[in-house]
């Protein structure tokens, strides 16, 4: 996925090695660190596309940010729900304890 297209100004090559460093991390199922690098990459991407004039070029990173967008947003809601169940369960922990307490 983050194979280079882009030219060789320090913005592309950042974006390219951030990006790059997001896709070994989510292969790794390392998705907090993964998501970070996601997110730096595409915004690395989003300034290469601003000082890109041509159109073929512009399509190409306009894409090359919706997907890295998309997988961004699949980790996020992941790390979301797994927040939540771990939240939920330490509400029925706390509360099974609790009950536990009442009864003794």
């Amino acid at each position: 996925m983050a194979k280079s297209g882009l030219g060789q100004d320090p913005e592309s090559t950042a974006a390219v090695t951030v990006l790059k460093r997001a896709v070994e991390l989510d292969s790794e199922s390392r998705y907090p660190q993964a998501l970070v690098c996601y997110q730096e990459g595409i915004d690395l991407l989003l300034q290469v596309l601003k000082g890109t004039k041509d159109n073929t070029k512009r399509c190409n990173l306009r894409e090359r940010i919706s997907k890295y967008m998309d997988r961004a947003e699949n980790i996020k809601k992941y790390l979301d729900q797994e927040k939540e169940a771990k939240e939920t369960l330490g509400i029925s922990l706390r509360f099974c304890c609790e009950s536990k307490h009442l009864r003794s």
